[in-house]
């Protein structure tokens, strides 16, 4: 294995904070984090470039010190505060992250030599999973053709492969279902939110009320986050990952319903009857209990849901009202090239949830 120095774009997110602890447990591995605001938990050995990508300027500034990097872990995206799941299908939400990658490569990194592989973590989104009309095919396979919708993963691939053609690096590219894990600074955390809406409502005396019908037993797919960073730690190595395209899960599946039964008694919560609710107005409407919370149990979140949770609540929000359908892909082609890592999904919640309480981000059961 060669002594590698590897950039994590997008440090302070949910992958690529996981992405930076996991690379950081090898000697061989430089790391450095790359994000507008410092990660909350940065390894001390790990050097860090606060950088807002959309400024061409200051991506001319540091290039400098980027000149010697020799793999990059793209993890980053800008989202639309407030406007989460309306922005995915906005064309300036896909123009704003494709400049982003952009910049990265023809300033940032215009003067590097020494870059071997670039890794990028997308979605399902890239088969039109969030799209209310369409219908995933399943399994959904690497070599499906692209749907016919603008995506910003779509303008960073083409981007990449054009910028290939003149270059002696190589690519991979990870589709990631649901992601669950991170801890505090993560703002697209959906599991992180449905855990605060379920201690509100125990701390309200309120039983913990599916957001649904019953019926909605749509079959679906998670990742854990670490597993997802050992994935891409295995990429940077892997010459069966190179110039590839892999869809990245648990290994198992789910329905939420089950899941959210599991939730449940983890939080020492009873069930409620299915009825709608959304967890962000639920959150929003408990935000004065939360903030006593954090007060009674010291906790280590802020006492500002939104500055704790960003987007994640959203992010619920849209993972449990699209839980009528199955949307499941194939892993097979990242366990044939070499990739066999694999979690129970109930155990990744779980456990999850553990740790954050003994981080003391969520209330003591």
């Amino acid at each position: 294995m060669n002594n590698k120095k590897v950039l994590v774009v997008g440090a302070s997110g949910l992958v690529g904070d996981a992405a930076i602890q996991q690379l950081a447990k090898s000697d061989a591995n430089r790391v450095i984090g790359l994000s507008r605001r410092r990660p909350a938990q940065l390894p001390a050995h790990v050097a860090h470039i606060a950088l807002d990508l959309l400024d061409a300027e200051a991506c001319r500034i540091n290039a400098t010190q980027l000149s010697d990097v020799t793999h990059v872990i793209y993890a980053a995206v800008n989202e639309t505060p407030g406007d989460l799941v309306a922005s995915w299908t906005d064309p300036k939400h896909a123009e704003r992250n494709g400049i982003m990658f952009r910049n990265l490569l023809d300033i940032a990194l215009v003067d590097n030599k020494n870059l071997e592989h670039i890794v990028l973590v997308h979605g399902t989104k890239a088969y039109a999973t969030h799209l209310p009309q369409n219908r995933p095919q399943v399994p959904l396979r690497e070599s499906l053709p692209r749907p016919p919708h603008d995506d910003f993963y779509f303008r960073q691939e083409d981007y990449l492969w054009q910028r290939q053609r003149d270059a002696n690096w190589s690519w991979t590219v990870f589709r990631a279902p649901a992601i669950v894990g991170g801890g505090l600074g993560s703002n697209l955390n959906g599991l992180l939110a449905i855990a605060v809406f379920a201690s509100l409502q125990k701390e309200a005396g309120l039983p913990l009320a599916f957001p649904g019908s019953a019926d909605n037993l749509g079959v679906m797919e998670m990742v854990d986050v670490e597993l997802l960073a050992r994935a891409i730690a295995w990429s940077t190595d892997a010459q069966s990952a190179r110039n590839q395209t892999f869809n990245m899960a648990n290994g198992d599946v789910y329905v939420w319903p089950d899941i959210w039964a599991a939730i449940a008694d983890e939080i020492g919560i009873p069930l409620g009857a299915p009825q709608p609710i959304s967890v962000v107005a639920a959150i929003a409407a408990q935000a004065d209990m939360w903030k006593q919370l954090v007060a009674r149990h010291q906790l280590n979140a802020p006492a500002d849901w939104k500055e704790f949770l960003g987007e994640s609540a959203a992010l619920a929000d849209f993972q449990l009202n699209n839980c009528g359908r199955s949307v499941l892909t194939s892993t097979i082609k990242i366990r044939q090239a070499g990739f066999h890592d694999c979690i129970d999904s109930a155990v990744s919640v779980v456990g999850w949830i553990r740790r954050w309480r003994d981080e003391k981000l969520l209330p003591p059961r």
